[in-house]
């Protein structure tokens, strides 16, 4: 090209300024003779290469489907092991907790075994266990409660 991107720039802002002022803008190509007559630059050969869908072949489809079918069954395949080891976790939690009560219940049949029902312990957890269905769950929940205290 014969004129430097600084002479289009400078020639569209007279065009602009003239136009503010008033003044018809003055005319001239922005693509001299000369420019039409350069040979053709590399830019000519250039194919850009379409990313949309409709351009693509029924190859690449077919990939890209396979590739998305995989990706989903993999992740399906992730959540069904994270939700097994959730399961597994409650499933041991659960059984964590029952054999804790059953030591616990263990204790408090022992504990209630040594009870003396005449000491004033004995008479206290007397009333106590009244409102409970059971003496063997007022034991335990007392055992408990003694636990939880520092």
């Amino acid at each position: 090209m014969a004129e430097s991107l600084d002479d289009l720039l400078a020639q569209i802002k007279t065009e602009y300024q003239e136009k503010d002022q008033g003044k018809p803008p003055e005319k001239k190509p922005l693509l001299d003779d000369d420019d039409l007559k350069s040979p053709p630059t590399n830019s000519s050969t250039y194919q850009p290469i379409s990313s949309s869908p409709s351009s693509r072949s029924p190859v690449e489809d077919s990939i890209l489907s396979e590739l998305k079918a995989e990706f989903e069954e993999k992740e399906h395949e992730a959540q069904r092991k994270r939700q097994q080891q959730l399961q597994e976790e409650q499933i041991k939690a659960k059984q964590r907790q029952q054999r804790k009560r059953e030591a616990l219940k263990q204790q408090a049949q022992e504990w209630l075994n040594n009870l003396k029902p005449h000491s004033e312990e004995g008479l206290w957890f007397e009333e106590f266990s009244y409102s409970y269905p059971s003496k063997l769950e007022a034991a335990m929940d007392y055992l408990q409660a003694l636990r939880e205290t520092p």
